[in-house]
């Protein structure tokens, strides 16, 4: 007799048939110990958002700091950007603020937004005045103190949140010449529903409304901006708000807007309501225009006592989408789907509509939709004020990028229609005029891509003059980490070998790659994704020859400053001159010039007007009257003799020489213009770089060399005696985080005093150096190391000589390293940013190959704080300028087309794009590093095809794209996997052409359809083990194998799913099934020998799944890890562990977190550069969030880029403290967290966590951090108690050694210290 039953093979449950003898004898026989069941790790989860979503809401010209700035406020639903419009048409970041704790829901301005300095009447406001206001004039110049009084801004900038609070806001200078916003917040009486949905504010600045579609709006009576600047100059603050009246409507409220007053009835207030509603029972809602009006200073409790009835509107302004005030005869422009009418007469109770006499321009190539495009947008341009008395001129613009300009007289109302043209980029409700005297400035924020700045001069077509970066919506996303997933031989790997070993074999590896798809139609891209500083591209030449070196100088010839350039070439060099607007360059012929261009320039300075240029022949001096030439030759009595290495500091010169089998040094100074010897001497080893330095006004040397084989650091007089000399050792190099440095490349000043200099040293094997030398110990030479790269690093100093600035530039691995925040302490440069150079008129520019940098001291863009840069890469010479803002600098490499999916093939080193051209999809294989397209498209017998056999069909879209690398034979063969909507599964093949271009030899892609399968049904997803395909079409999952007699594939078995699998990955002989609306599924498909799949693990509840992802380290509990990322639709991120082993139990769930907008994709990728590296193992109790050191990402629709840790036990319990305290204590709001529970006890030692209070917001904490406030949430000695307790706790207090041994004042500061120091490196950008 047999009987079929489960039971545990190799770890798992498994159906088998056994015979019931043998069944009575396993149960006779003795048990064995059973293993215990394992169970799920215990964790918390951090969340930060370190990219921003780029998408701008309102475009707002305000004058938020004085007349004479011309700023721009940028306005998303998290994000308040100012930046200024300089006359170079580009917008320069001033200041920002994301830390609002609540969503933005409206902004206005408040002020005249047309007194910008075009007439010639005082600068000032134009206000309403009550008789007893007296009319002064506040914000000629902004706020200022000291000697004189402090003055608004002449507008303020107003934000509605979801809280239903009012922001006013304006930029003020701090006494150490930084900005900061001047907030002023109002709380409304109560938390009305979407309020704010409208917002407005009247002409005059005294009255504002706020509408909700709810059916209700709030009107505010404003004080007088005269009055509000008298409130800030006597307190320092303003009470913009006198009162407040609350009013309902029957029915919807559509919109909103204030009309202007006649111009002899300035005391005359308008505001104008559209209100839907449904009159009749079963009849369409009708829409109704109220108008209510009331003068300046009347009671609004009277004014809003009734409800207005209000004027039906005619069937085709229904609803209109835009109401637009005329500045005439309280008229407006009433602009619906498909009229644009003025509306006259609006208060006689009988309105006349009467349609713009000119039809709208034809739909442009920028619209997706299927109707006509919609218009979205308006704005006023600026006037002289006495033009405005006449007429009225809009631009008014529609979303595919169309633009008419409509004027209109005061006399008669007659508008005048002129067809502007296309921008070239579709438009949101982010659109602008800005203030130029010449022409007028349109910009916009970009709706599904970058928008940008126009420029319209008289009597000329429009012209774009510059681009604002917009890499929303992302739609996919992927990264060049060769580990696709969580691999089990990686883990391995890690296993295998130590801690510090993994840290430095991280090191070395390239920093990964991060691309998305971006955008939609024409401006549909693929975005490389740059954390660092942009360096904006003024000029770029092409000299033909490489340069080794440059440098700059100005000189002063009939009252004009004029630059010139000093560059070094391999065996001469050449002096340029660039124009005043530096837009062209000559050449100085050698017979104009006083330096030496026969010889190779080594180094060059300019003090006051003398210029010093030292080549390898030569030291010359130029100055304004006389120049001179000091032959290296002669003066040491070698004719042939040549300097390898120099530098001077204008009346010192020191370079170095080598006669085998020695160097020698050589210091030389002047007197006058003329130089001599002042001594020469052996130095140690093969010296390969040279520095002059001064300390208490004596000036020393030096010297980088080769000894023994070891780097060598010398420092001498300038005499030659030898004061410091030391190694580079190679055991302290271990130490600082290099296997073996080589010789020293550079050496500068990054720090001085008057006891001690610190040195800034670059190595030819990609290690950064800082050293120290102190009078105190003078023969002790402290120094540590620190891996940025691979390659050659370079350092340039910011200043020659050393003036107090601790900053400087590295070049290494071809880009640019900016070096700043020097630690005098533990000698270090804290902060280090790439830059990067960008070009306006070549977005997908790669970066180009930076060997060597120059900063010229003069500012070429005239913005404060910013700096400006000659560029050395190979032949080209850059002129760029950067300012301080750090974050993403995205490189947009166009596609022509919507892209919808996007992958990185390790084995073709490409990407692989879909793409959606005119509305049919096809692929495209791009380079990665020139952003070219590679691929062509072919068929079977090599001739080429615009689209591949199963691709191109119109409607058709690609819901999946994989790699799939087939193993047979030893041999890899990769195919590209694609599955569309209306159901071809098509396996791609490519080859490899050779193909010569204008560049040289370029690689081409070949790729045609291998194989392909129509199923009946959308194919969401797909993915592949070693044997065959799994793929999903419809609801049912399908696994096929690859016959390898008939080269075909074989269906084996099918499951049906709840609902589609979106997303599919293989692990440890289970399916991973991510479904839309049944959370995440795990299907054994190998054990059952049927035709049939089981379903093994299942979630507790539905989720809308979007994307997943495996997360966690093998090195923290066998069996444990890894856990299973899971986002949904609403912005929910939920931790799964699956009991793989234990059949039919559920997934338990270790944590979940709120995210403000849903993760649309998970990326893993090793995106910290090198010096960050060995910081991101296992410090303060963080868990490892992959076996190789990646960081696990999730980018959003919107474009915004968060990071996700995992925490141990110990640092969640401190950070969940921190951050409730924050939240109850220092009411600091979080869109992030979700619901803070009152009952859990957050000075509990032994705490243990749920799911629901696992997630720890890390944008919380980066305002605690911004806000200094743990000293005030932890000051009470029970809570800093249980602080305490928590922090040496972590690590098994090896943070905290000692700490209890100081005084109570400085323990107390310590732990602050230590807790600040941990938020800081928990919430720095993993890029």
């Amino acid at each position: 007799m047999a009987f079929q039953t489960r039971v545990l093979r190799d770890g798992e449950w498994v159906t088998e048939t056994v015979n019931l003898q043998a069944a009575l004898k396993a149960s006779a026989a003795p048990q064995l110990a059973s293993e215990p069941v394992q169970q799920p790790p215990v964790c918390g989860i951090l969340t930060h958002t370190i990219v921003e979503s780029p998408v701008v809401r309102w475009v707002l010209p305000v004058r938020l700091r004085s007349s004479t700035h011309n700023d721009i406020a940028f306005i998303g639903e998290h994000f308040l950007q100012i930046s200024q419009l300089g006359r170079d048409g580009q917008v320069h970041d001033v200041l920002r603020k994301s830390d609002f704790g609540f969503r933005i829901r409206n902004a206005a301005v408040l002020g005249d937004s047309l007194e910008h300095g075009l007439d010639d009447d005082p600068l000032g406001v134009a206000v309403k005045s009550e008789p007893t206001s007296s009319p002064l004039s506040p914000g000629a110049h902004g706020i200022f103190d000291g000697l004189r009084s402090r003055s608004l801004p002449p507008q303020l900038l107003v934000l509605m949140l979801e809280s239903c609070q009012l922001l006013f806001i304006f930029v003020r200078e701090r006494p150490d010449q930084t900005l900061e916003f001047v907030i002023t917040t109002y709380e409304n009486p109560r938390l009305l529903p979407y309020l704010g949905y409208q917002l407005s504010v009247d002409p005059s600045s005294r009255y504002m409304a706020a509408g909700s579609p709810e059916g209700l709006f709030v009107v505010y009576e404003l004080e007088a901006l005269s009055d509000l600047n008298k409130q800030y100059a006597e307190h320092g603050s303003i009470e913009p708000i006198k009162s407040i009246r609350i009013r309902t409507v029957s029915g919807a409220l559509h919109q909103l807007e204030f009309l202007h007053p006649r111009a002899e009835d300035d005391y005359h207030i308008i505001l104008l309501l559209v209100v839907a509603r449904r009159e009749r029972s079963r009849g369409p809602p009708a829409s109704r225009m109220a108008t209510y009006e009331w003068e300046l200073g009347d009671d609004l409790q009277i004014a809003f006592a009734e409800e207005r009835t209000g004027t039906r509107l005619p069937k085709e302004h229904r609803l209109p989408l835009l109401l637009i005030p005329i500045k005439f005869k309280s008229a407006f422009f009433a602009v619906s789907h498909s009229h644009i009418g003025v509306v006259k007469y609006a208060l006689s109770g009988a309105p006349e509509f009467e349609s713009l006499p000119t039809q709208p321009p034809p739909r442009t190539p920028q619209h997706h939709g299927v109707d006509e495009p919609l218009w979205v947008a308006w704005a006023r341009p600026f006037r002289r004020k006495k033009y405005f008395e006449k007429t009225d001129i809009i631009y008014l613009a529609r979303e595919d990028g169309a633009i008419i300009h409509i004027e209109i007289d005061a006399a008669e109302l007659l508008p005048s229609v002129t067809n502007v043209g296309c921008l070239g980029a579709n438009i949101d409700t982010a659109f602008t005029t800005a203030y130029d005297i010449f022409s007028d400035v349109l910009i916009i924020g970009g709706e599904s891509g970058p928008g940008g700045i126009w420029k319209l001069a008289p009597r000329q077509d429009i012209q774009r003059v510059s681009s604002l970066p917009n890499w929303s919506p992302v739609i996919d996303m992927t990264t060049t980490n060769e580990y696709s997933s969580w691999h089990p031989s990686e883990a391995g790997l890690q296993l295998a070998q130590p801690r510090s070993m993994t840290q430095r074999r991280n090191a070395m590896r390239r920093q990964d790659g991060i691309f998305s798809a971006s955008g939609r139609g024409l401006t549909g891209s693929v975005v490389q994704w740059r954390w660092g500083i942009q360096a904006r591209i003024g000029l770029d030449i092409e000299t033909g020859e490489p340069i080794r070196q440059a440098w700059t100088f100005t000189t002063h010839q009939a009252n004009e400053r004029v630059l010139y350039g000093l560059l070094a070439l391999p065996h001469s060099s050449v002096v340029l001159r660039f124009s005043e607007s530096l837009d062209q360059v000559d050449a100085v012929p050698p017979e104009d010039t006083p330096f030496d261009l026969a010889s190779r320039t080594l180094h060059a300075i300019q003090v006051s007007d003398s210029i010093v240029q030292v080549t390898e022949r030569s030291i010359n001096v130029a100055t304004p009257t006389a120049s001179s030439r000091c032959h290296i030759g002669e003066i040491l009595g070698i004719p042939d003799a040549a300097a390898e290495s120099a530098f001077s500091i204008g009346h010192t010169v020191v370079f170095s020489t080598h006669t085998a089998p020695v160097s020698r040094l050589h210091v030389m100074t002047a007197e006058g213009i003329e130089f001599s010897l002042v001594g020469s001497w052996d130095a140690r080893g093969e010296v390969t770089c040279v520095l002059i330095f001064s300390v208490s006004n004596k000036s020393f040397i030096a010297a980088g060399s080769m000894y023994n084989g070891v780097p060598w650091i010398s420092i001498y007089s300038t005499t030659g005696q030898e004061i410091v000399s030391g190694p580079i050792s190679t055991s302290q190099a271990e130490e600082g985080g290099s296997a073996e440095l080589e010789a020293l490349t550079s050496i500068f000043v990054a720090h001085q005093s008057a006891d001690q200099v610190d040195l800034v040293l670059g190595t030819r094997c990609g290690s950064l150096i800082t050293a120290r030398i102190s009078d105190q110990t003078p023969d002790n030479l402290t120094w540590n190391a620190e891996v940025i790269g691979v390659a050659r690093v370079d350092i340039f100093p910011t200043s020659v000589p050393y003036t107090g600035s601790s900053t400087a530039f590295a070049c290494c691995d071809n880009k640019l390293v900016l070096l700043s925040n020097f630690s005098t302490q533990d000698c270090n440069f804290h902060s280090k940013h790439y830059v990067w150079p960008t070009d306006l008129s070549d977005p997908q520019m790669p970066c180009p190959p930076i060997h060597s940098i120059h900063r010229i001291t003069q500012n070429l863009s005239g913005q404060d704080g910013h700096t400006s840069l000659l560029i050395l890469a190979g032949s080209r010479l850059l002129l760029a300028d950067f300012g301080p803002h750090i974050g993403n600098v995205p490189r947009s490499i166009p596609v022509g087309g919507t892209p919808s999916r996007i992958i990185f093939s390790q084995t073709l080193n490409c990407l692989v794009v879909a793409i959606i051209i005119d509305d049919r999809p096809t692929l495209r294989f791009i380079d990665p590093d020139s952003g070219s397209t590679i691929s062509v498209a072919t068929d079977k017998d090599r001739r080429e095809v615009e689209f591949i056999s199963g691709l191109g069909r119109y409607g058709d879209r690609v819901f999946g794209l994989h790699e799939w690398l087939y193993k047979k034979d030893g041999k890899v063969f990769p195919f590209i996997l694609v599955t569309t909507q209306r159901g071809e599964l098509i396996i791609v093949s490519t080859e490899k052409l050779h193909a010569r271009s204008a560049d040289g030899e370029s690689r081409v892609l070949r790729y045609w359809t291998r194989y392909k399968k129509r199923l009946p049904g959308e194919v969401y997803s797909i993915t592949a083990d070693a044997e065959g395909l799994i793929y999903c079409v419809h609801k049912t999952l399908h696994w096929e194998v690859l016959d390898l007699a008939e080269r075909k594939l074989k269906p084996v078995k099918q499951f049906l799913l709840d609902s589609p699998a979106i997303s599919l990955r293989v692990s440890k002989g289970k399916i991973f099934a991510l479904t839309a609306l049944h959370s995440l599924e795990v299907i054994d498909y190998q054990s059952t020998e049927d035709m049939s799949m089981e379903l093994v693990h299942g979630d507790q509840i539905s989720r809308r799944g979007v994307h997943m992802i495996d997360i966690g380290d093998p090195t923290e509990g066998h069996g444990q890890w890894p856990l299973t990322l899971v986002s949904d639709q609403v912005g929910v991120i939920a931790g799964l562990w699956a009991p793989l082993g234990q059949r039919d139990r559920e997934f338990e769930v270790v944590f979940e977190a709120m995210l403000p907008s849903s993760v649309r994709r998970f990326v893993r990728a090793r995106s910290r550069p090198p010096w960050l590296v060995d910081n991101t193992q296992r410090r303060y109790g963080t868990l490892p969030s992959s076996p190789d050191g990646s960081e696990i990402l999730g980018v959003s629709l919107d474009g915004s880029l968060h990071q996700i840790s995992l925490l141990g036990i110990e640092l969640w319990r401190l950070l969940l403290m921190i951050q409730t305290l924050a939240q109850t204590k220092a009411g600091i709001t979080s869109l992030d967290t979700l619901q803070v529970d009152n009952r859990v006890d957050i000075l509990d030692l032994e705490l243990q966590p749920t799911p629901k209070i696992t997630h720890i917001d890390g944008d919380l904490l980066k305002r605690c951090l911004k806000l200094r406030i743990l000293e005030r949430l932890l000051g009470s000695d029970d809570v800093f108690f249980v602080y305490c307790y928590h922090l040496d706790a972590i690590g098994g207090g090896t943070y905290t050694v000692g700490f209890k041994h100081e005084g109570e004042v400085r323990r107390r500061e310590r732990y602050f210290e230590l807790g600040y120091e941990i938020i800081k490196f928990l919430v720095a950008p993993a890029l």
